[in-house]
């Protein structure tokens, strides 16, 4: 298992903090964890809450998670603290760390320090909780939102077998050195921090924002050799002009976290040909343990467009009423099976006591297709629809035709009474001329369309399109 730290080399470095420049070789690091794990490891399974950053120390408090057998939810740190106090009560966790203080919100915990000034918080109340089932390892939030108090779970074999796949057509070796540009509460940049640890790489956890200069000087300083991101992240990137920055360290770019449109896509992949770079398109859910599918860098020129083909050990169907679709280019539900599906959710203690439900079997809800080739398209989510004068709309379509046709982040969101559409133009007003495109395109009456230009679109904290927020705006 990556957390045991086995056949590594224990004097080289495992993790590297930009903020101190503090170097953790994976000795060291291994006995962190065994000392805060031997403060929190008790006769029965617990639950830990780690309201976590990209510092050193989160990663070395899940590690020791992992190593004491008890189970931890990773949430942003930055989490609203009434949406903590919540989660706090429906789950109950024994045992919670916090990079930053909580105060006032804990009146039935007691606060500790371990030597390094680090602080955790253990509850005071004796009383019997539901028990944990023992395969849970590890709790996150379901698409990075702050509004649910609904939970992935994953079990051991999940977080290892995905890290495994993820390892293995990255192809990632000992020398390799990522940067820390997701949150580690979001499965993208956990899978990153799993999959290089097991492969006994570097990592320097830094909790600077990929769109500011600081970040790409700390880049270049340690030499690092890889970075990920989702879409949002990415359009930043080329307004930052990435094809001239000079990065000569930098060996490989993975995207995922939802569609980049294909403009963007031919943008970095030839950026990344001149730069002898490779840059990898992916597809996952958190319900996967973050990843299902690729495309190999190699192919990425003629499938542009594709999520690719199944991760290692993975294997990816297209069911329509209820029967498999071999017939290519045919659409159905894309359903993934492999050993990295999650347990199932979790809405409150007691679920946590349930096994697998999920059997290694994951319904997607994302329409797609595929080639001749097995390579997947997705073309729209089963539930992204409005129906207008009884005309069926597929948001994500009319999305996908708007960022290719004018080169821009779009927004589509409504009922089944209006389409409302919001445009990241970069000052320009486009407005009219997108509402045209969509009623000559979709054939439907200017009265139920409204479109805006807006100087940014709202992501989640994993950098998704926040729709809810934008619903609940109306």
């Amino acid at each position: 298992m990556f957390w045991d730290f086995g056949n590594i080399d224990q004097n080289s470095t495992a993790l590297i903090d930009d903020s101190t420049g503090e170097e953790t070789s994976y000795g060291r690091l291994k006995s962190k964890c065994d000392k805060i794990s031997g403060n929190i490891i008790s006769d029965s399974k617990r639950l830990l809450f780690s309201f976590c950053d990209n510092s050193a120390q989160s990663i070395i408090t899940y590690l020791a998670a992992l190593r004491s057998g008890n189970a931890v939810f990773l949430a942003n740190t930055r989490m609203d603290s009434d949406l903590k106090k919540s989660l706090i009560e429906i789950y109950k966790p024994e045992i919670i760390f916090s990079i930053d203080e909580l105060p006032d919100i804990l009146p039935e915990y007691s606060r500790h320090n371990d030597d390094d000034d680090f602080a955790f918080y253990l509850r005071k109340e004796n009383h019997e909780l539901v028990r944990l089932h023992p395969d849970l390892s590890v709790l996150l939030s379901t698409s990075g939102t702050t509004g649910s108090p609904k939970l992935v779970k994953l079990s051991y074999q999940n977080i290892q077998a995905n890290a495994e796949s993820i390892a293995e057509y990255l192809n990632i070796a000992n020398d390799e050195k990522p940067i820390t540009s997701l949150p580690m509460s979001y499965s993208f940049g956990l899978s990153v921090i799993n999959s290089h640890l097991l492969m006994g790489a570097k990592i320097l956890c830094s909790n600077k924002s990929m769109v500011m200069r600081e970040f790409w000087n700390t880049f270049s300083q340690h030499n690092c050799t890889s970075f990920s991101g989702v879409p949002y992240n990415y359009q930043m990137l080329k307004r930052l002009k990435f094809d001239k920055m000079n990065l000569p360290s930098l060996r490989s770019m993975t995207q995922a976290g939802g569609r980049l449109s294909e403009e963007f896509i031919k943008y970095f992949y030839d950026t990344a040909v001149s730069k002898g770079i490779k840059f990898f398109v992916m597809y996952g859910q958190t319900e996967a343990t973050a990843r299902i599918s690729y495309v190999p860098f190699e192919r990425l020129s003629d499938k542009i467009g594709s999520i690719g083909i199944p991760i290692p050990n993975g294997e990816i169907k297209i069911i329509s009423d209820k029967e498999e679709v071999t017939t290519p280019t045919v659409q159905g539900e894309l359903v993934y099976y492999g050993k990295n599906v999650m347990m199932g959710y979790a809405e409150n203690r007691l679920d946590l006591s349930l096994g697998n439900e999920m059997k290694g079997i994951l319904h997607t809800g994302d329409l797609a297709f595929k080639d001749s080739e097995g390579f997947c398209y997705i073309t729209g989510r089963m539930k992204r629809f409005i129906k207008l004068f009884g005309l069926r709309v597929n948001l994500d379509d009319v999305e996908k035709m708007l960022e290719n046709r004018f080169n821009c982040a779009a927004a589509c969101y409504g009922t089944d009474d209006s389409l409302k559409v919001l445009l990241h133009s970069n000052g320009i007003d486009i407005s009219e001329t997108a509402k045209r495109t969509i009623i000559e395109t979709y054939k439907l009456h200017h009265s139920v369309i409204s479109v805006k230009c807006v100087d940014s679109i709202p992501v989640t904290s994993s950098g998704k399109k926040d729709y809810r927020l934008l619903q609940e705006k109306e």
